[in-house]
């Protein structure tokens, strides 16, 4: 059991995904500082409709933009590992503290075909809505897992999906959510494309 800071947030953190804050929140200035100084992590749990899901995101702070004067912090955090919140306290300190328990997967390594086909859809809904700003992924990088985190991260899924997601333990079961969720979204954006295309030219196809 370890304890742990907890930073409730309306958002879910993908191990290896990145997330810009602005702290401005007393008690989360302190966590943050103390993350910081010690140059240690906290922890990110989604809260939804005033419910705070006890599955969730170790964090570290990787990138201060700035500090103001007063304490608050423009930071950017990025996701370690996952856990699981056995129980919590306030009043140790300003934030809550929770005790947790490492969240592993029982089948981390993917199925070589799934992975494949999944990244390809995936790399299509790229190319189609963030071009040469996102960077297309190559399965052989991800033959050891964590494709699925990566990919979520960029699929437009809504937040309790993305719990979801960070809740499985399996890569296999969450390429498999992925991939039908992906073959069903792919060709509207593909449509939307072409419909967004002819608008463009006056009503023709060139």
């Amino acid at each position: 059991m370890t304890t742990l800071g907890l930073f409730p947030l309306n958002i879910v953190l993908f191990p290896g995904s990145s997330y810009p804050l602005h702290i401005f929140e007393s008690r989360y200035k302190q966590l943050i500082r103390e993350s910081i100084d010690t140059n240690s992590e906290f922890g990110i749990n989604l809260v939804e409709s005033s419910r705070m899901f006890d599955v969730g995101c170790r964090a570290s702070v990787t990138t201060v933009f700035r500090e103001y004067d007063d304490g608050r912090m423009d930071i950017v955090v990025t996701g370690t590992e996952r856990y699981t919140v056995t129980s919590s306290r306030a009043g140790e300190k300003l934030y809550l503290v929770g005790e947790i328990e490492p969240l592993t997967d029982t089948e981390p390594k993917p199925d070589p075909q799934l992975l494949a086909t999944t990244v390809g859809l995936y790399n299509q809904l790229v190319e189609s809505v963030y071009g040469e700003a996102e960077e297309l992924l190559k399965p052989a990088e991800w033959m050891w897992g964590g494709a699925s985190f990566r990919m979520a991260q960029k699929s437009g899924l809504d937040l309790v999906v993305r719990q979801q997601l960070l809740e499985m333990r399996s890569e296999n079961e969450r390429l498999q959510f992925l991939h039908t969720y992906l073959t069903d979204l792919v060709p509207k954006v593909r449509e939307l494309e072409k419909i967004q295309a002819l608008i463009r030219n006056d009503g023709y196809v060139r």
